[in-house]
């Protein structure tokens, strides 16, 4: 039995693979969005409230996080399942990708993904800034839950 579910680790690549993927499709969409931005920046003032240069720019910082998170997810998945612990390639990343259980794993994506928060919640409120609502305050509220949520989790690891 434990043969044939070692014989599926092959499955775990193949999420790893197409987690790179979605990192490229990221990556892409946010020199799109960066470069939408500098033309902004480019055409000059006065800027149309839709389309404000610091806003894409802040939307492209967003995406190109958010493609971060899948290349630290492909990595961890591909120290976790696919090569050995030993393989020599994994001395090319760096120390604080490396994770040896899915605990780390998820302590890793955990921090990944609070960084992307913080920067979705500012690009939130430039965006929003016009138009002060209570609903601004969500995204925020969300992030420093998950935020006092990971400091727990991590003081009683």
């Amino acid at each position: 039995m434990l043969g044939v579910l070692l014989k599926l680790r092959w499955l775990a690549g193949l999420i790893a693979v197409f987690c790179g993927l979605h990192a490229v499709a990221f990556v892409a969409l946010g020199i799109v969005r960066a470069v939408a931005g500098y033309r902004v920046i480019f055409a000059g003032p006065p800027w149309d409230p839709e389309h404000l240069p610091g806003v894409e720019i802040a939307r492209s910082l967003d995406v190109f996080l958010i493609a971060l998170v899948f290349i630290v997810f492909a990595i961890g998945i591909v120290e976790l399942f696919v090569v050995p612990s030993d393989h020599p390639g994994l001395e090319k990343v760096p120390g604080w990708m490396r994770v040896r259980s899915l605990t780390e794993l998820k302590f890793v994506l955990w921090e990944a993904l609070l960084v992307t928060l913080v920067v979705g919640s500012v690009e939130g409120l430039v965006v929003s800034f016009h138009e002060p609502a209570w609903v601004m305050l969500m995204m925020p509220t969300a992030t420093l839950i998950l935020a006092v949520g990971l400091y727990f989790s991590r003081k009683h690891e």
